[in-house]
C-alpha cells in the first residue's frame, strides 16, 4: 500500500511537466527535410531554413493541442518496478574544440574593412576638387578634402572604422543564423514524450546530426552538452546546475566576443587626437613663417604663409571630428547587437527549461525499491544516516565551543593580569606622590613659621609707636 502511495506521488511529478510545455507545431522543411517547430503565432510566416538557408513558409493549420492524456499513468509504477541497470552506448563528442556560438573570425572582418577602406577612399578621390581657396565648398569637394587632404590619420581612422564595422556585420550575421536555429526541433516527440536513460542515444543521435552550420548554435550545443551530462550523472538536479552553469558561461563569452569592438571604439577618438596633436604642431611651427614675412611690412607676404597655419588648423580640428562621428555611429548598433545576443542566450535558456528539464526523467528514488519492506530499510538506513551525520555536526559544534570558552578563558585571565599591573602602578606613583607632597608642605609650612616669627619681632620693636605712608608725586609740596 505505501509502494502504490508513493508511486502515485511519482506519477504526479512525472505528468507536471508535459501539462506546462508549450504546444508547439511540428513541420519539414521541403528542401532539406529537418523537422522544425514553431510556435502558434508564427503560423503563415515565411523565415529561412537553418539548415539549407532556403525560404519556407510555416503551415497555417496547427490543428488541435496535443491532448494531456493518460499515457503515463502506469510511469511510475514502472519506474519503482525497474532499475535501469544497463544504459545503450552514447558516443561522447571529441576531437578538437570547435569554436563558441559567439565567436566571429576579427581577420576576415579586417579584411573586410580594408577593402572597404580601399572602395571609399575610390570613391573620394572621384570626388569633383574646389578650384580656389575663395570657392565655396560643395558637398562633394568638402568630403574629399576632409578624407584626403587632412594627412595619414583620417586614413587609419577611416581603416579602423569599417574594421569595427566588418565585425559588427559578422556579428548580425551570426545573431540571424542563431535566430533560424532556434526553430529547429532538437527534442522532437516523436521520438519520446519523456527524456529517459533508456532513449537517449536517439535524442542525442538526433542532435549530433544536424548539418554543420546547426552544429556550432547556442541551442544545439546547449542541449548536446545537457545530454551528455545526463548521460554520465543521470541526475535531474546536477543537469540543472550545469546548463545554469552553461548560461553563465554563454553570457561571459558573449560580453567577451565584443572586446574587440570595445578596443575600436577607444583607438577610433584617440587616432583623431593624434591628428589634433600634429596639426596644432604644424601650425605652431608655421608662426615662424608668417612673422618673417610680415617683417618687411608688406602684409601681401604674409597670406601663403598664413595660409599654410590655417590649413595644419583645419587638420587638427577636422581629424577630431571625423574620429568623433565614426565613434558615436558606431556605438549604437554595437550596444544593440550586444543586447540581440544577451536576449538570445536568455531564450536558449527558456527554452532548455520548456522542452529539456520538463521532460527529463532520471528514475528517481522509486527504482531501487522492488516492496515495501525495501522501501522501509532504505527510509531507515537514510534516517540512521542522517541521525549519525546530525550527531558528529552536534559533537564537533560542541568541540567547537568548548574551545572557544577556553580562549575566552584565556583572554579574562590576561586582562586581569594587566588589570593588576595597571593597579600596581597606580599605587606605586600615589605613594610617590603622596610622599612629594608631604615633603612640599613640610617646606611650605617651615617658610610660614619662620615668616610669622620675623612679623613678631617687628611688632615688638614698634611697641605701639604709629607708622605714617606719605605719597609723593610731581606737584606735591614740601
Amino acid at each position: 500500500m505505501m509502494r502504490s502511495a508513493f508511486a502515485g506521488s511519482l506519477q504526479f511529478e512525472c505528468e507536471i511537466p508535459f501539462l506546462f510545455t508549450k504546444y508547439l507545431m511540428n513541420f519539414a522543411c521541403p528542401t532539406c527535410n529537418i523537422t522544425l517547430q514553431a510556435e502558434p503565432d508564427l503560423a503563415g510566416k515565411t523565415v529561412k531554413c537553418p539548415g539549407c538557408a532556403g525560404r519556407i513558409q510555416i503551415p497555417e493549420d496547427f490543428g488541435p493541442p496535443p491532448p494531456t492524456g493518460t499515457e503515463n499513468e502506469h510511469a511510475a509504477e514502472d519506474i519503482a518496478d525497474e532499475h535501469f541497470d544497463q544504459m545503450p552506448e552514447l558516443e561522447l563528442s571529441s576531437g578538437a574544440p570547435t569554436a563558441h556560438p559567439s565567436f566571429v573570425n576579427v581577420w576576415i572582418a579586417g579584411g573586410v574593412g580594408i577593402g572597404a577602406t580601399f572602395l571609399w577612399f575610390l570613391i573620394m578621390y572621384l570626388l569633383p576638387v574646389r578650384e580656389s581657396v575663395d570657392q565655396a565648398h560643395s558637398v562633394g569637394s568638402y568630403f574629399r578634402e576632409l578624407f584626403t587632404q587632412r594627412g595619414w590619420p583620417q586614413y587609419v581612422t577611416t581603416l579602423l572604422m569599417f574594421w569595427c564595422l566588418g565585425i559588427l556585420v559578422l556579428k548580425w550575421m551570426n545573431i540571424q543564423k542563431q535566430r533560424r536555429a532556434m526553430l529547429i526541433q532538437a527534442l522532437p516527440t516523436d521520438i519520446s514524450e519523456e527524456i529517459n536513460p533508456e532513449n537517449l542515444k536517439e535524442f542525442h543521435d538526433h542532435v549530433i546530426n544536424f548539418p554543420g552550420p546547426l552544429r556550432n548554435t547556442y541551442i544545439v550545443n546547449r542541449i548536446r552538452k545537457a545530454l551528455e551530462f545526463f548521460y554520465v550523472r543521470q541526475n535531474n538536479p546536477d543537469v540543472v546546475q550545469m546548463i545554469t552553469a552553461q548560461s553563465e558561461i554563454d553570457a561571459a563569452k558573449v560580453g567577451s566576443s565584443y572586446a574587440m569592438v570595445k578596443v575600436f571604439l577607444w583607438a577610433i577618438p584617440i587616432m583623431g587626437f593624434i591628428g589634433t596633436v600634429l596639426g596644432i604642431g604644424a601650425a605652431i611651427g608655421g608662426f615662424g613663417a608668417v612673422f618673417g614675412a610680415g617683417e618687411g611690412g608688406d602684409m601681401s607676404q604674409i597670406k601663403e604663409p598664413l595660409l599654410a597655419v590655417l590649413s595644419s588648423m583645419g587638420v587638427a580640428f577636422d581629424t577630431t571630428l571625423l574620429a568623433l562621428v565614426f565613434s558615436i555611429l558606431l556605438s549604437f548598433p554595437a550596444s544593440a547587437l550586444q543586447n540581440q545576443e544577451d536576449d538570445l542566450v536568455t531564450d536558449v535558456d527558456e527554452y532548455c527549461i520548456d522542452h529539456l528539464l520538463k521532460r527529463l526523467n532520471d528514475g528517481g528514488a522509486a527504482s531501487n525499491f522492488g516492496s515495501d519492506a525495501g522501501l522501509l530499510k532504505a527510509v531507515g538506513d537514510a534516517m540512521a544516516a542522517n541521525q549519525q551525520d546530525i550527531m558528529g555536526r552536534f559533537e564537533s559544534v560542541q568541540k567547537g565551543m568548548s574551545q572557544s570558552l577556553g580562549n575566552q578563558t584565556k583572554q579574562y585571565e590576561k586582562v586581569a593580569e594587566a588589570v593588576e599591573k595597571q593597579i600596581a602602578a597606580i599605587d606605586e606613583r600615589a605613594d610617590k606622590y603622596g610622599s612629594k607632597l608631604d615633603r612640599s608642605l613640610d617646606s611650605q609650612v617651615a617658610s610660614l613659621t619662620e615668616g610669622i616669627k620675623n612679623l613678631n619681632e617687628v611688632l615688638k620693636e614698634l611697641n605701639g609707636k604709629q607708622v605714617v605712608v606719605q605719597k609723593k608725586g610731581w606737584f606735591s609740596k614740601g
